[in-house]
């Protein structure tokens, strides 16, 4: 009997130690290594990535939305068109704005030859610099005209569109939101206000921001409807309370952070992307503990832009420096990069479709395409499934516990067993 307590024992031992391959531990794995394995569900090829070429040359794309039918749909500021792209059948079609018709060429060229070095910046649009997209609950797009000074809408059922002027002259007109009632909101980067044009009504409201030339960028929207924004020059996030417009503003944990996107997750934190070269991290700011944590992004210097945040509630950003498209988990505090196949691409916008794929824009002006990463944003992550573990200290952990509370049993049985034959040999004396 005590040889084969000892006996088993020692199989537990080995077991527990040596077989990485027990089903107990099976689900251990690095979640992040586990990730790039997963079959793309849409995908038509084998590879991450699926690139596509927009129509026109040098149309640089600037932001990106998906509709519910899956349809993409991203403007196109050296084109000063909103594009429209269907994964289904592959097509593009793109849709010159009514104040950019007529206008005649570009004010750059650029020479197949000579190869000429390209500058000018966002001031390469004619009119309109189409900026930020939104989609409403109705299907409809909007968008934001940088130079043409107005908030644009195009209707896909009707292919049409309407333009509306904002009040305050030149107030660059830059990232856009939808709240539940179909308002829209926007920053205006050079009028240092946020716009509201009710849609229902087709009126204009604007909000004066308290700190000057404070250059507004990104904007979202909570659940209850309050106004999340970035403020780039003044190192600060700001929110609108919808209801009385009252405007707060909090700084961000590092200096000269230069804050750009924006977006809100399930829990109402507050998310975005920190760009410059001395930040290169992701902040979040939780207005119900009413405090700030950050994440510094893995590749150095890297330049995070464009955010979304998925179902899951974990973060996808674009690296417009490093070229990938990254994603964290806040629930295992991981980071995963996965790098664009066009070299120098300079990511910008970035959406998810409800199948799950990533879309980003390529804005360089010889990259000019779309892309996607199929399904990725809609595989839960390891650690979120049954509270799996993420790394290999834990899992030795684990291993090493359930160890001694086998080992304690086993004992116990030997004791006992070597209790009854002492007193077995008592009686025979």
């Amino acid at each position: 009997m005590g040889k084969i307590i000892l006996t088993f024992i020692f199989f537990i031992l080995q077991f527990s130690f040596f077989n990485d391959n027990a089903p107990l531990f099976a689900a251990t794995e690095d979640h992040g290594q586990e990730q790039k394995k997963v079959a793309a569900p849409a995908a038509k090829t084998d590879k991450l990535f699926n690139e596509f070429s927009i129509p026109t040359p040098y149309s640089q794309p600037f932001k990106i939305a998906v509709d519910k039918n899956g349809i993409v749909w991203f403007t196109e500021q050296g084109n000063d068109a909103l594009g429209r792209f269907d994964p289904k059948t592959a097509k593009f079609s793109e849709h010159p704005i009514p104040s950019a018709k007529g206008v005649g060429a570009r004010r750059w060229e650029f020479s197949e030859t000579e190869k000429k070095a390209f500058t000018g910046g966002f001031s390469v649009s004619s009119v309109g610099s189409l900026a930020g997209i939104a989609i409403d609950s109705k299907g409809n797009i909007w968008f934001a005209e940088m130079l043409g000074n107005k908030i644009g809408r195009f209707s896909p059922e009707k292919e049409e569109f309407s333009e509306h002027d904002i009040p305050t002259p030149n107030s660059g007109p830059y990232g856009i939101a939808i709240d539940s009632k179909d308002n829209v909101w926007f920053t205006e980067r050079n009028a240092n206000k946020i716009g509201r044009f009710n849609s229902s009504a087709s009126s204009f409201k604007e909000y004066s921001i308290p700190t000057s030339n404070s250059k507004p960028a990104g904007i979202a929207v909570d659940q209850k409807d309050n106004v999340w924004f970035t403020l780039s020059d003044t190192n600060k996030i700001g929110m609108l309370e919808s209801q009385t417009g009252k405007i707060s503003e909090y700084n961000i944990l590092t200096p000269s952070a230069n804050p750009y996107d924006i977006a809100v997750d399930s829990k109402g934190n507050v998310w975005f992307t920190e760009l410059s070269a001395s930040a290169n991290k992701l902040g979040m700011y939780s207005p119900q503990m009413k405090r700030f944590d950050e994440a510094v992004v893995p590749t150095s210097s890297s330049v995070p832009i464009g955010l979304v945040i998925d179902k899951y509630d974990r973060v996808w950003f674009t690296e417009n420096k490093g070229n990938k498209i990254g994603v964290f988990d806040p629930a295992s505090a991981i980071f995963r990069e996965y790098e664009i196949p066009t070299m120098q691409s300079r990511p910008i916008g970035i959406a998810i479709s409800l199948s799950g794929d990533i879309w980003y824009v390529e804005s360089d002006r010889e990259a000019s395409k779309i892309g996607y990463i199929a399904g990725l944003a809609s595989v839960p992550s390891k650690a979120s499934e049954g509270g799996m573990q993420s790394n290999p200290e834990k899992k030795f952990s684990a291993q090493f516990v359930i160890i001694i509370i086998i080992s304690v049993i086993a004992i116990t049985i030997l004791l006992s067993y070597l209790l009854m034959s002492f007193r077995k040999a008592n009686k025979k004396l």
